[in-house]
């Protein structure tokens, strides 16, 4: 399809600047900046609105990342000390023995004559003015030594889930800022991960903290950058950034593959970029969301396909929807909620709904794990699955034969 500037050495496959790794943060980057500097912003000015904020949005949205770069630019700044936790660790003893082995702070402590031996860190003072006795009263006495130095402490915690470890963390955080100790946390997680946590009233920490959710990417940052990147004319780029639907996996995947054809032929042909995009969205993403739905939750999506392939059209009424599954305006009401808080469909035009990640549909249709379809739907599906299998001539003659049949019908 596309042949600007041919199989040329810059299109090596060893220097690819698109990437599928996760928790990492790529070369080719489209930042979030409004969101990004409402974080940022939030956390450096002299009195923070929030001391605790979550990020969400559904797999492969660019979570991770986006928390691995606010934690880079704030710690970029010299008052700013920065602490990644594991969530499946002991929150508190983990931060306090990841900021005595911090060089610079284990300095500050040693001649603070700070007696962490409690912890297994250090050697017990008999002369002291600072003796924990557990992990947050440790915590409690290293955070004032910052604040007398003028330091301040950022948290991050990538993929957050509600555990007894994390209520002691909330209430331990709560202890703090009530202490105007300088710590604060920016935390990752799906939104019903992140809902649980927060119904949870008494950790008032975290029940306080802000919830961001991640939209799209900038479509048109992401066009110029398969612009200039893939040396792609605008119209190209332009289509290559609609196919994203804006999801950051698709808009490093397409990447990933158109500049890897180019490397071989120099050319970008749609019909195999579609093919390999569907491989790696659905083993990287789709076949973890599929398997955290509920039956319920698949049903609505399966009957969302099954509508729209009757209907040609990507947008499908609500109303229909509700009554292909069978289910109460209360009952669907909840689960449609569900679904769009997951990020997987698109509710924002009234009384319709559509799916928001790009191809997600195919990846219904090409599940062979349907066993909560109907049998009608199920045999929908197969004749769409038939129809894509067959070889383009006989497409052809089955679409003449349809349209000949339409205006027999008409007569």
């Amino acid at each position: 399809m596309y042949s600007k500037g041919g199989p040329m050495e810059k299109f090596q496959k060893n220097k690819n600047p698109y990437t599928l790794q996760f928790s990492y943060i790529p070369p080719k980057y489209i930042e979030r900046i409004e969101i990004t500097n409402e974080i940022i912003g939030n956390f450096t000015r002299d009195v923070p609105t929030y001391r605790g904020m979550f990020i969400t949005g559904v797999r492969g949205s660019g979570k991770t990342v986006m928390l691995s770069d606010i934690r880079n630019k704030i710690g970029e700044r010299k008052e700013w000390i920065t602490i990644d936790l594991n969530p499946e660790s002991n929150l508190l003893d983990s931060l306090a023995h990841m900021l005595y082995q911090n060089k610079q702070l284990k300095t500050l402590f040693i001649k603070a004559k700070v007696d962490l031996s409690a912890l297994g860190i250090g050697v017990s003072l008999e002369k002291s003015d600072y003796i924990a006795s557990n992990e947050e009263d440790a915590l409690r006495m290293m955070l004032q030594i910052l604040k007398k130095h003028k330091k301040k402490l950022l948290v991050t915690i990538d993929e957050v889930t509600y555990s007894k470890d994390v209520a002691k963390f909330s209430h331990a955080l709560s202890s703090y800022a009530s202490q105007d100790l300088d710590v604060f946390v920016l935390m990752t997680g799906l939104k019903e991960n992140i809902d649980n946590i927060k119904n949870k009233k008494s950790l008032t920490f975290l029940y306080r903290a802000k919830i961001y959710i991640l939209e799209t990417l900038n479509f048109v940052a992401m066009g110029f950058d398969y612009e200039k990147t893939l040396k792609l004319d605008s119209e190209q780029a332009k289509i290559l950034s609609g196919k994203t639907k804006g999801y950051s996996l698709a808009f490093q995947a397409i990447g990933y593959i158109c500049w890897n054809e180019k490397s071989e032929s120099g050319e970008i042909s749609l019909e195999d970029l579609d093919k390999e995009l569907d491989k790696i969205l659905f083993e990287l993403s789709y076949g973890k969301i599929w398997d955290e739905l509920s039956s319920k939750d698949r049903q609505i999506l399966i009957a969302m396909e099954v509508l729209s392939l009757k209907s040609g059209k990507d947008a499908i009424r609500v109303d229909d929807v509700r009554k292909k599954v069978n289910m109460t305006s209360d009952s669907f009401t909840t689960y449609r909620k569900r679904l769009i808080d997951s990020g997987i469909i698109d509710g924002k035009t009234y009384g319709y709904l559509k799916f928001n990640l790009p191809r997600f549909d195919r990846f219904i249709v090409c599940n062979e794990d349907l066993r909560d379809a109907t049998e009608q739907d199920r045999e929908s599906i197969q004749l769409l699955i038939d129809y894509e299998n067959m070889p383009k001539d006989q497409k052809k003659r089955l679409l003449a034969y349809v349209e000949k049949l339409k205006s027999v019908t008409k007569k």
